[in-house]
């Protein structure tokens, strides 16, 4: 028979939204909003397994409201939770620390914490199913966990997952070696069907369906938390089956998204171009930052600051919107006949400057320094 996995990792619940104040309330609470959808998703899957592969919280401090709030959605996944704390959220043997209060609070036979070294041993009807994690015990380390999974017996018959957490050479940064650094042949020597990793907040492999065996899976942050975020979070369903053929499908958990535009807006349709690139996004779910260049006239100015305002209303606009703009003033005929009479030295100077001026720098330049010194 063939069992099925929900794999998630780097949920970072407690995770502070500071660089999107407008929205930290609706951020936070999409954060949990979006593992309770993976539990849904595991539940409609039918899933054998709900895999959390390191960081479910962002830091090891008890926060029993928040931890509270996590056992509650766990809970509700029909068949059995497997966890290991990661790199954020990091086990610590101590009768006060997040762990302790969690495994307290949890039944143990359907929700499992999974801190130790050593081999976890399961059935599905008559399949057995090997678990073997690795688990950090610390914030940084120049050493990964998985070494001792090599050693262990595995056999033909049992389906063997790892479970870790931390980097894959060559697929994510690492450049001090401090995030429990894994090399891809370290992997495959272990001897597992295949592993469950966190820590690398985008999902690999990167393709939204797998048909053939990668070795490994990153079930990448289920919903994004940076501005570097490029899609709405991930995790995976994943299959397989007595015959150890693998199938897997990526989805996304989580509404929201981030939405950075670099702009150089020279006039309105420009700014037209840029309406259009956000017309379609679901306001109530993406945060905005907009990164603008350019020289505009006054009316194009003008509806350039009309559209930022409609886009930071709190009620209608983003959830949250940043409007970074470095725009110059081009000056056109239209500026030229509001700040000088017509007939006068300057309006005929500035015009037959214009005329001569397509871009209008020179013309700009000799514009201020005219009004300055009128």
């Amino acid at each position: 028979m063939s069992i099925k996995i929900i794999h998630t990792a780097d949920n970072h619940i407690g995770i502070s939204y500071n660089t999107v104040s407008q929205a930290k309330a609706e951020l936070v609470k999409e954060r949990l909003d979006a593992l309770k959808r993976i539990v849904d998703e595991g539940n409609k899957e039918l899933a054998n397994y709900l895999v959390i592969a390191g960081d479910l919280f962002d830091v090891t401090k008890l926060n029993k409201s928040k931890t509270n709030e996590v056992i509650k959605i766990l809970k509700e996944f029909k068949e059995k939770v497997i966890i290991i704390p990661g790199n954020h959220d990091f086990y610590m043997d101590e009768v006060d620390s997040l762990w302790h209060y969690f495994k307290t609070n949890v039944d143990a036979e359907k929700i499992l914490i999974l801190d130790q070294y050593e081999v976890l041993i399961d059935t599905v009807g008559d399949q057995e199913v090997r678990f073997y994690p690795a688990a950090c015990r610390t914030l940084h380390s120049d050493e990964h966990m998985i070494g001792w999974v090599a050693a262990e017996e595995k056999p033909k018959n049992a389906i063997h997952i790892g479970i870790a957490h931390g980097n894959v050479v060559g697929l994510g940064r690492d450049e001090d070696g401090k995030y429990f650094n894994m090399k891809e042949a370290e992997l495959k020597d272990a001897g597992v069907d295949f592993w469950l990793l966190g820590h690398i907040h985008v999902a690999y492999p990167t393709q939204d369906i797998v048909n053939e065996n990668p070795g490994y899976f990153m079930s990448g942050t289920h919903m994004p938390d940076s501005w570097k975020s490029t899609n709405s979070g991930n995790a995976w369903v994943i299959e397989i089956d007595a015959l150890k053929t693998v199938k897997a499908r990526r989805f996304q958990p989580s509404k929201f998204n981030y939405k950075v535009i670099d702009a150089d807006l020279r006039s309105m349709v420009d700014i037209d171009s840029l309406k259009n690139q956000l017309a379609h996004c679901d306001k109530a779910n993406t945060a905005v930052r907009l990164n603008l260049t350019g020289i505009l006239v006054d009316q194009e100015i003008k509806a350039l600051e009309d559209f930022f305002k409609s886009c930071s209303e709190r009620t209608t606009g983003f959830i949250h919107f940043e409007g970074n703009k470095f725009i110059k003033r081009k000056i056109d005929i239209a500026a030229i006949n509001e700040e000088f009479a017509n007939g006068s030295l300057p309006h005929i100077l500035l015009t037959e400057l214009l005329n001569e001026d397509p871009d209008g720098l020179s013309t700009q330049k000799a514009f201020e320094a005219i009004k300055k010194n009128k």
